[in-house]
């Protein structure tokens, strides 16, 4: 998939779970820091060192959804709040790429990987996900749950209006 396809995807899901959506169209375009030549460790392909390697493991579903929760629930909730977003932009990468023919590994090698092969990255099915993550923004912001406050979150999108409106006054 595309980043833009991964960041449309990312941005529909958090708002559907009413999370701020900037901080998973963050979480939705890290996996792919690895992209092209991998992490910089000289070996023959592995986890650590081609793309969709350690960065596209299964494994970091469960492990994000963890850690954020915790955060939320022990430490801060903001914060918790944030991380949860940026995880779900994360795991919706992952999911996406489940899709096509190169999958993501779920073992500690680079091979086998977990792979539907419904789709191809740039090809009619691609414009197809397109199409349907774009129909789902429409529908969310006519509902309305698609807003400037949920590019933030309310509290901290609110804190930033009282913040402009002293520096403006």
């Amino acid at each position: 998939m595309t980043a833009g396809t991964h960041i449309l995807a990312a941005v529909v899901v958090a708002s559907s779970l009413k999370l701020p959506v900037l901080p998973a169209a963050l979480g939705a375009v890290v996996p792919d820091f690895d992209l092209k030549k991998g992490l910089p460790f000289p070996s023959k392909r592995s986890l650590l060192n081609s793309h969709r390697g350690i960065t596209h493991h299964l494994a970091l579903i469960p492990l994000l959804l963890i850690v954020s929760i915790v955060i939320k629930d022990f430490c801060s909730f903001s914060l918790g709040v944030y991380l949860l977003s940026f995880s779900v932009g994360y795991i919706s990468h992952l999911l996406l790429d489940v899709l096509t023919p190169l999958g993501v590994p779920y073992k500690l090698r680079y091979y086998p990987r977990f792979s539907l092969k419904l789709l191809r990255t740039g090809r009619l099915g691609e414009v197809f996900v397109i199409l349907l993550l774009v129909g789902l923004l429409v529908f969310q912001v006519k509902r309305g749950s698609l807003s400037y406050d949920s590019l933030l979150g309310k509290s901290l999108t609110k804190t930033l209006k009282e913040v402009a409106g002293e520096v403006l006054h």
